[in-house]
């Protein structure tokens, strides 16, 4: 099983890139609450808070802000806990088959950030962050709304 794992996993890394190199884009290889985030599925990483953003479709600009404001906050005000991997950030794009499942998981229909509480490998909570459009016109009060909401879900987890 393991064997098998690790055979997946070098797959997924040489192709997301050859898509890096060919496409431009971020590629993050398939992450399925039920089977990555299995109790020490990922032993090096003690994340107890995973933000992702769900992409899909073309980016336009207001898109693009999404991703960018809310990686900003994180990097400027969580910078010790992505680098200890308490935090961790992920780019998926749900049009992707294999990241798919997430769209019924976490209920999207656009593109999202979502918060996903963890403890021994199990999610415990999630929270779709639903004010990221309406706040993406004023960086500052998205950035405060990503923080807080980070800090809640921090300040929840065990």
């Amino acid at each position: 099983m393991m064997k098998r794992a690790f055979t997946l996993i070098i797959f997924l890394l040489f192709a997301g890139s050859v898509l890096f190199v060919f496409t431009g884009k971020e590629v993050i290889a398939p992450t399925s609450p039920k089977s990555s985030l299995e109790k020490g599925a990922d032993s090096a990483s003690p994340a107890r808070l995973i933000v992702y953003y769900f992409d899909m479709g073309k980016d336009c600009s207001t898109c693009l802000n999404l991703e960018a404001y809310t990686r900003e906050t994180l990097e400027t005000h969580f910078p010790e806990a992505l680098a200890s991997g308490e935090i961790r950030w992920e780019i998926v794009d749900v049009d992707e088959q294999a990241h798919g499942h997430f769209v019924e998981e976490f209920g999207l229909y656009t593109k999202s950030v979502v918060l996903v509480t963890i403890e021994d490998g199990e999610i415990l909570a999630h929270n779709n962050l639903s004010r990221i459009w309406e706040l993406v016109y004023d960086k500052e009060a998205y950035m405060a709304y990503i923080r807080a909401q980070v800090e809640d879900a921090l300040g929840a987890a065990p």
